[in-house]
């Protein structure tokens, strides 16, 4: 029979749930400029509503809204809608970046914008956008802005403004 201490299961345990719910991760992190970003998401994208929400890891309210989004993504997959997050983060918090999303089990493609100056990423991104954080912004599917909002909001917020989108798609978006 085989005996193994208790503390080295529990460390083999550990160990396999780590690296399953690592190997589980289906998730991409591209470094972009505000025009790298929207080229990507037109050619990634082509009939769906596009929620682009820009958070960071520093950023309380970010962090407090994001399960709200990600729950919305999973709500609304079958109606036409692409959820985007882009991390503010500078190069020397790209882990916590990763680390962060795979703990909101976010697969996909996602961005991380290119650290420089961030008062030109600010202004090519939109100039409806103060820079504060989270900043999001909702898009028809050839990336125009129709509706954006700076600061934290709740889920109903977000439903409310996803679904006046959804219901509008008959109509030239």
């Amino acid at each position: 029979m085989i005996y193994i201490s208790s503390m080295r299961l529990i460390f083999l345990l550990l160990l396999s749930t780590y690296q399953f719910r690592c190997s589980t991760s289906d998730l991409e992190i591209k470094v972009v400029s505000a025009d790298e970003l929207f080229v990507d998401i037109k050619n990634n994208n082509s009939s769906k509503i596009v929620l682009v929400n820009i958070w960071s890891t520093w950023c309380i309210p970010c962090i407090e809204e994001f399960p709200y989004i990600v729950d919305l993504e999973k709500k609304y997959k079958n109606e036409d809608l692409m959820v985007v997050f882009v991390s503010a983060d500078w190069d020397e918090n790209s882990q916590a970046v990763y680390d962060f999303l795979v703990s909101e089990e976010v697969t996909g493609i996602h961005y991380r914008k290119k650290e420089g100056n961030d008062e030109n990423f600010i202004n090519e991104f939109s100039s409806f956008w103060s820079g504060a954080l989270p900043f999001t912004g909702i898009y028809n599917k050839d990336m125009v802005l129709k509706k954006y909002w700076e600061g934290k909001k709740d889920e109903d917020f977000f439903k409310s403004s996803i679904d006046s989108l959804i219901n509008m798609r008959g109509e030239k978006l």
